[in-house]
């Protein structure tokens, strides 16, 4: 690895979107790329009920979006969350949009994972996947929102409420209610 690559490595998200504002872009946009787009698709498949495609969509609608608007950023707000705001964006834009194909099931194949598992183990983490699916989905999209900012894009509160552009107290009420309605959804399927 070169000094350079390193330096990027080492480099605050904030830094490096600064630096694509500038017009540094290919080395500085591909390490943010790095960093967040799997925690960015993971909530872009939640928001999209499942459907992956949407979720491929609209997170490449948002680094598209991202790039255009390099010149906006300010770092007043951590990096992630301006990113997940234009994604949510995105994602809101395109819910009348001709492309929008919702579907609330999860895709008949999982993608594939680097390590195999047996049969019983798959189907097993198959059952419990989609049963989490399922309670998940029948959240309030708002509750459900929330939940897989905190818990698949790993946001603090603070983030959360910045990138839903609520009150810290809503998005804490919103996990309170979504946890109670988790709870007892899945004590009632054991």
């Amino acid at each position: 690895m070169n000094e350079d690559a390193g330096r990027l490595r080492e480099a605050p998200d904030e830094e490096l979107m600064l630096l694509v504002a500038r017009g540094f872009v290919r080395e500085p946009a591909t390490e943010l790329f790095r960093r967040h787009n799997k925690a960015l698709f993971n909530y872009l498949a939640w928001l999209a009920g499942g459907d992956l495609r949407e979720a491929e969509d609209v997170a490449q609608a948002a680094w598209l979006r991202l790039m255009s608007r390099c010149a906006d950023y300010r770092p007043t707000a951590a990096f992630r969350t301006f990113l997940f705001q234009i994604a949510r964006n995105a994602f809101l834009d395109g819910r009348g949009s001709a492309w929008h194909a919702r579907r609330d099931e999860l895709p008949e194949q999982l993608p594939a994972e680097e390590h195999e598992l047996s049969p019983e183990a798959e189907l097993g983490l198959r059952q419990n996947l989609q049963q989490v699916h399922r309670v998940l989905m029948t959240l309030p999209h708002p509750q459900r929102e929330v939940v897989v900012l905190r818990f698949f894009a790993d946001m603090s509160l603070d983030e959360i409420a910045a990138t839903v552009g609520a009150g810290f107290e809503t998005v804490r009420s919103r996990l309170r209610y979504a946890y109670q309605h988790l709870r007892r959804a899945l004590e009632a399927t054991r």
